[in-house]
């Protein structure tokens, strides 16, 4: 190893490129004062990294070593030096035979440095030349000036000399750079140390903060489900309420459209009835007037026959004959008189007796027809109560087929019927809610998987298997809850089908479940889309290029790729099937006991009915039979009438034989007309009964109408009540549908809809509003929470685990850096130790040889602290007993310290020293001496001297010559003094 190359540009007195060509034997450079030469050391100081503005001898910054011009030429604005290794013998641990070590440094100040033409840094170039014996803090370079520094320095700075030469600035430097680590990492712990207790403050407080905010989210989410799901179930009841209480309305108004137009019917025929009755009334007065005044004229006329008669007895022959003349001709007036009254009634009964007849026909009509409608509805009912029967048992035994799973494969319902496996949830088939609409193409989109038993984890699943192997009863499928990913269709497929008719949704949209399954659900049905017919199905799969499978709503199936399953499924008997037909069948009973409990209410009404017509019958019968009973009466006693009036018209004509000649005129006039007004009076008095009777027959029917018109208000009434309470009721379902969807908007954000798909209601209605009542009581006890507290808590409590990590690795950081400190300790007191004993006892010897007598040691300031010890030097040429270095003249303290170094250059050669002028001090023995000396060691290091003696120009190989022709700049010149030697 030897330094091959120095080459320079712009640097110092440089201006122009230089180079020094270098071999392994002794170099000198020479020339006068202020030549330049010393450049040459600073160059090489400089380009090993020296950063020490004074020691290159600058006095402002270190672009002081730029050439700075002179009277002739300009300034540059680079300095560049150069040095070139021979590394053939691989003393620098780089795999070249020759490197290049350069350093530029720029007016602005910025420096480059380059290894092999590399751009590389100073630390690199550092690190590749510690320990190599000529670094820039090595002993090998001692410049002008530093000979007596070495002798005068403090002990504590002479020791780098011994370090250099013991080889352990590298753990030196090793150790520095542990112990700043050391420091920085004391510092980062005290700072780890007080944001840990400035973390420790906050975390805990937000620790509670956080479970406090986890306990609300967790009532909360449950309060959520539980009242979203309750609210969609309160929406769907109040909103099955509304509509019936609405049909309910409709049918309770069109009755009272039908009781108002009734109502108005009758009260039309109430109006007329009583004006029928008010014209009676006034008929019956007339004809009461007429009878009185008849009646008046029959007493009167009656007189007036007395007095006629009374005054004839006087004038006939025979009084006995006159009288029987006169009574057989009053009985056959008054008999004749009583058989036209009495046809005359018998008409008007006859006519009653119609009309009594006519209703009769009709109530005995209206009673068949009730019987008959009884019996109709009674057959009807009879079938009802056989259906519902049929309905029931079908109901029980479906219901029996669902709750013990009977439909499902023997395998999966062993695991679900048992009671020691934990964590099983159910078959995937009985976790959804469909509409009946979308159950056949969700039942065909899951095919068997609907049969697939949904568990917490796969442990549970293990468990499940092996049960289903130890007693030999099947397979089954099983999906963990947390295993299972959800699946879906791309956004971008959607919105291409979205448009297209007969397209419905995703699968996964059409089904109600429990969000806990939703991954389980999505990844069944989240890729399945649900089409109306199979030319929409075609054409959706056409678009989507068969990636998906698309189902109608008749269950044909398009399956990925292509392939197409339809037809007609002879058994289409599955989970989902199953509880459609059990709600339809559950539907259907509820519509049959609806319908038996309207016609039996029909049959009650029927029956009500009846017994009117019935009471009614009764009595009109009774009438007619009375009426009857009374023609009869009259027609017989009308006939007994016309015998005695044939009996009287006999013995009269009997009579007038006798007396050759009847009653006088007068007597037969007043006869007559006393008769005929009597006929008259009972004809008034018939008419005034029939009036009586009409107005009678009228007030009883006006009585029945105002019966049936009292009892219809009392109806209308009573409907318009209902109808008013069916109002209410409709008004508060609708407030309360109001509320409740605002509840779902406001305070859950989402929509009815969106409730109905994806919250399901799975225990009782009551027990659920009471754990939501009891939820918002726990809700108000939690009070106030932090909603960012948990955020804040894991935001927080990383930083705390990460400090925590931190501080333990710097924990174990320090406890490493301690070790190496510690390894590095050992190894510098050991090699501190060997090299200070070989280097002082080299650095006697060399003294007494170069002093020829005398006596030199080094002493250790602190032998007990060998790492921080300082060195003094203790010199004592011959003939001389000196107490103190100090006292050494010029040329001893130069020798003393030449004799150190060369005491150095024995136990541990370098590749190269640069030497400016250090023997300067010394007489020409001295230097004779000196280079004597120094050429006993230029087979192992390589010398460069600077120098003016030309005692010391004998000794040299190779001699350079530094001359100042131009001002300011330096040139130079080579000899090769072995030439010349020749």
């Amino acid at each position: 190893m030897f330094l091959k190359n120095i080459k320079m540009h712009g640097f110092k007195s440089f201006a122009d490129k230089i180079e020094i060509e270098l071999d392994k034997k002794i170099t000198g450079i020479v020339g006068p004062n202020g030549s330049g030469k010393s450049n040459v050391v600073d160059a090489v100081r400089w380009v090993l990294g020296e950063q020490s503005v004074k020691s290159l001898r600058g006095d402002g910054s270190m672009t002081d070593v730029i050439f700075s011009g002179s009277s002739t030429r300009n300034a540059l604005n680079v300095a560049s030096v150069t040095l070139v290794f021979d590394n053939s013998d691989n003393y620098l641990p780089l795999a070249f035979s020759e490197i290049s070590i350069r350093r530029r440094l720029y007016k602005d100040g910025t420096n480059e440095y380059y290894i092999n033409n590399e751009r590389c840094r100073l630390k690199d170039i550092n690190d590749l030349l510690m320990d190599s014996g000529f670094a820039k803090e090595s002993l090998n370079i001692i410049s002008q000036g530093q000979v007596d520094q070495i002798i005068l320095s403090k002990s504590s700075e002479r020791r780098t000399i011994i370090e250099e030469a013991a080889g352990v600035l590298k753990y030196k430097r090793r150790k520095e750079e542990s112990l700043r680590k050391l420091e920085k990492t004391h510092a980062n712990m005290e700072r780890v140390n007080d944001v840990i207790n400035e973390l420790e403050i906050q975390i805990g407080p937000l620790k509670e903060q956080k479970e406090k905010l986890e306990i609300y989210e967790k009532v909360v989410s449950e309060l959520e489900n539980l009242e979203v799901s309750l609210v969609a179930s309160d929406i769907t009841n109040i909103n099955y309420q509304y509509k019936e209480k609405k049909k309910e309305l409709d049918v309770v108004n069109e009755e009272l459209l039908k009781i108002m137009t009734t109502t108005t019917t009758n009260e039309v025929k109430i109006e007329e009835f009583k004006n029928n009755i008010d014209k009676i009334d006034k008929e019956i007065n007339e004809k009461q007037k007429e009878l009185l005044d008849i009646t008046s004229l029959v007493e009167k006329t009656n007189s007036q026959k007395n007095i006629i008669l009374e005054r004839q007895k006087y004038v006939v022959e025979d009084q006995k004959l006159h009288d029987n003349l006169v009574f057989l001709k009053e009985k056959k007036s008054k008999i004749t008189n009583e058989i036209e009254t009495n046809r005359f009634e018998i008409d008007l009964k006859e006519k009653e007796l119609k009309e009594v007849l006519e209703e009769f026909n009709k109530e005995n009509n209206d009673i068949q027809k009730n019987k008959q409608l009884k019996s109709n509805v009674e057959s009807e009912l009879y079938k009802k109560n056989r259906e519902l029967i049929y309905h029931k048992n079908k109901i029980d035994n479906l219901r029996d087929t669902i709750d013990n799973n009977s439909s499902l494969p023997s395998s999966v319902r062993n695991i679900l019927n048992n009671p020691k496996l934990v964590g099983i949830h159910n078959v995937i088939g009985k976790l959804i809610e469909v509409k009946e609409e979308y159950s056949i193409a969700i039942a065909t989109a899951l095919g068997q998987s609907a049969n697939n038993i949904v568990v917490d984890n796969e442990n549970i699943a293990k468990d499940a298997i092996n049960y289903l192997k130890e007693n030999n009863i099947g397979r089954a499928t099983f999906f963990p809850l947390n295993i299972i990913k959800p699946k879906g269709i791309e956004n971008n497929l959607i919105d291409m089908v979205k448009g297209i008719e007969g397209y419905l949704d995703v699968a996964s949209n059409l089904v109600k479940y429990d969000q806990k399954y939703h991954g389980i659900i999505s990844n069944q049905l989240g890729n399945v889309i649900i089409a109306k017919d199979v030319n929409s199905a075609n054409r959706i799969s056409k678009i989507i290029n068969y990636r998906y499978r698309v189902v109608t709503l008749d269950g044909e199936l398009f399956h990925v790729g292509g392939s197409i399953t339809g037809g007609k499924v002879q058994n289409n008997r599955n989970i989902i099937s199953d509880k459609y037909e059990l709600e339809s069948l559950i539907r259907e009973y509820s519509n049959i006991e609806l319908e038996i409990k309207k016609l039996e209410e029909k049959i009650n009404e029927i029956d009500h009915y009846l017994k009117v017509h019935e009471d009614k019958h009764y009595l009109i019968n009774k009438n007619k039979i009375t009426i009857e009973e009374y023609i009869k009466n009259k027609l017989n006693i009308t006939l007994d009438l016309e015998d005695n009036l044939n009996d009287a018209l006999l013995e009269m004509k009997s009579i007038d034989n006798i007396m050759n000649k009847s009653l006088s005129e007068e007597e037969e006039k007043v006869i007559n007309e006393y008769y005929e007004v009597v006929k008259k009076r009972d004809f008034i008095s018939n008419e005034l009964n029939e009036l009586l009777r009409n107005k009678n027959n009228l007030n009883d029917t006006l009585d029945e109408f105002e019966f049936v018109f009292k009892k219809e208000n009392s109806l209308y009434n009573s409907k318009s009540n209902i109808a008013k309470e069916l109002e209410i009721e409709i008004n508060r379902c609708d407030v309360k549908l109001d509320n409740l969807l605002m509840i779902l908007n406001e305070t859950y954000n989402t929509t009815y809809e969106n409730a109905t798909l994806k919250y399901k209601l799975e225990i009782p209605e009551k027990e659920a509003r009471s754990k939501i009542s009891r939820l918002k009581k726990e809700l108000n006890e939690i009070g106030v929470v932090n909603l960012a507290s948990k955020d804040e808590y894991d935001r927080i409590s990383t930083r705390y685990n990460f400090l925590i990590t931190q501080k333990e690795d710097l924990y174990n950081a320090e406890n490493t850096l301690l070790e190496i400190i510690k390894e590095m300790d050992v190894i510098m007191v050991k090699k501190l130790t060997e090299s200070f004993s070989v280097i002082n006892k080299n650095f006697q010897e060399t003294f007494k040889e170069l002093f020829r007598g005398g006596n030199a040691e080094l002493l250790l300031t602190d032998p007990s602290n060998i790492l921080e010890t300082g060195i003094e030097i203790v010199a004592c040429p011959p003939g001389k007993s000196l107490k103190s270095i100090t006292l050494l003249s010029g040329g001893e303290k130069t020798f003393t310290a030449i004799s150190l170094l060369f005491a150095i250059l024995k136990s541990r050669p370098v590749p190269f020293s640069i030497l400016d002028e250090v023997e300067a001090a010394l007489d020409e023995s001295n230097v004779s001496a000196f280079c004597q000396y120094l050429d006993k060691f230029k087979d192992q290091t390589q010398f460069i001297l600077i120098t003016h003696k030309k005692k010391t120009m004998e000794y040299m190989d190779t001699l350079y010559g530094v001359t100042m022709q131009e001002s300011g700049v330096s040139k130079l010149v080579s000899v090769k003094l072995e030439e010349i030697k020749e």
